[in-house]
């Protein structure tokens, strides 16, 4: 069996321990590994980063280039140039944990998914604030094995390369700039009948970067994350559905901003998430009267 290992980089030098973390994957006997960097930066930033490294592995990988500053045209790229049986997400600021694919494999046939979403783990730079830290505003939600969800990420994942020829699933180019393409994409799988679950074993480690450990940064990812579900759940429904939507996320921005009030005198720490969590139901509101949106990528 091969599974294709798809990375896209943007002019990031951590490309290369993500590729060290890969060779060091232990899986069965049976199952043989490709990787597909591509490289969306016009000037090639990780060309000569990603042949050093691949000289050193035992593993053949791949180098691609996608000048168009777009994710999902570069995401779109990787997935074009795979052989493999499944196809393999990582991004390239983390570190596979050793047994990271052989639990997304295992997960996978145990429960006989389209698609598996393993978890992150964050860790935190010397720098980092304590409020953030104390907050958890970068940790991800607990998850099972087995949970079924409707959509997902590319950050650590594994997906069937039969359901992706069969339901000709591409990520879609309006998502370039902003993020989300792989919300999209998997939600599309959803609606076409795939089965995406989680596994709680397989995770991946990832470094806070310094520039993302501020409030400003968080507000501007948490509209965004509120906009992209909009775009891909609720832009194309019924006016009706619309309607209630709105309600319900309106009732819900209110409910959070009484929370935030009555957290606020507590410090940073303890408002930071319900006010994030305001800012994404605002962002899901916003999305229904302008197609203007937060570009995360620009």
């Amino acid at each position: 069996m091969l599974i294709s290992i798809c990375m896209c980089t943007y002019q990031r030098d951590h490309v290369v321990d993500t590729l060290k973390s890969i060779a060091k994957l232990r899986l069965p006997e049976h199952v043989k590994l490709e990787v597909i960097v591509v490289d969306n930066d016009e000037q090639g930033y990780a060309k000569e980063l990603v042949t050093d490294q691949a000289e050193l592995m035992d593993i053949p990988v791949f180098y691609r280039q996608e000048s168009a500053k777009n994710i999902a045209l570069a995401r779109n790229c990787s997935i074009n140039n795979t052989n493999g049986e499944w196809v393999a997400f990582i991004d390239d600021d983390e570190v596979a944990d050793p047994h990271w694919l052989a639990q997304l494999l295992s997960t996978a046939q145990t429960y006989q998914a389209d698609a598996v979403f393993g978890r992150v783990k964050s860790t935190y730079p010397n720098n980092t604030p304590e409020w953030i830290i104390e907050s958890g505003v970068f940790e991800r939600p607990p998850v099972s094995n087995g949970q079924e969800v409707t959509s997902g990420a590319t950050n650590s994942t594994l997906v069937s390369q039969a359901a992706i020829k069969k339901y000709q699933l591409k990520f879609d180019s309006n998502y370039g700039l902003t993020g989300g393409e792989d919300a999209d994409f998997f939600y599309r799988l959803y609606q076409h009948g795939g089965k995406l679950v989680c596994s709680n074993e397989a995770f991946v480690s990832e470094e806070v970067a310094s520039n993302r450990l501020n409030i400003h940064y968080l507000l501007k990812r948490a509209i965004r994350i509120g906009e992209t579900y909009t775009r891909y759940r609720i832009q194309k429904t019924a006016l009706a559905n619309k309607l209630a939507y709105f309600t319900d996320v309106l009732l819900k921005l209110i409910t959070l901003l009484f929370i935030v009030l009555i957290k606020l005198p507590f410090g940073q720490s303890k408002y930071a998430k319900p006010l994030l969590q305001l800012v994404d139901k605002y962002g899901k509101i916003k999305a229904l009267f302008t197609t203007k949106t937060v570009k995360l990528y620009s």
